[in-house]
């Protein structure tokens, strides 16, 4: 496959444009401040995401540890069977979650600042 001229103009184009809206909208992943745990739709517990601790949640299957250390959070350990809620790892930013859905527990970050563009429908 050939480029032509306008063709190299165009591409060059298009990634200036793309990266004049990566700069102006930001990446769109913000820095999480706090962590909301919530059991069978109830919010459990809410803690910063500054203090390092383990938190203990009791869920219908029995307890689920939640870690959160160095400004992120996991699901450190979960009575469920396939433990995939403790393979998803860390979570950070805003508006991101894990969770052990046998167990019904449910972990979010949540930010004082949410994103600006989520979405363009025209």
């Amino acid at each position: 496959m050939k480029f032509n001229r306008y063709d190299k103009i165009l591409i060059a184009l298009l990634v200036f444009f793309n990266a004049g809206l990566f700069y102006y909208f930001g990446s769109g992943f913000n820095k999480g401040d706090w962590v909301i745990i919530k059991v069978e739709d109830k919010n459990v517990a809410r803690f910063p995401l500054t203090t390092d601790r383990v938190v203990q949640v009791e869920g219908p299957l029995g307890t689920t540890e939640v870690e959160i250390r160095q400004g992120k959070a996991r699901i450190l350990r979960s009575p469920c069977k396939l433990k995939v809620c403790i393979k998803s790892g860390y979570i950070q930013y805003a508006d991101r979650l894990s969770a052990c859905l046998p167990n019904k527990v449910v972990v979010r970050i949540e930010g004082e600042t949410q994103r600006g563009l989520d979405a363009v429908v025209g």
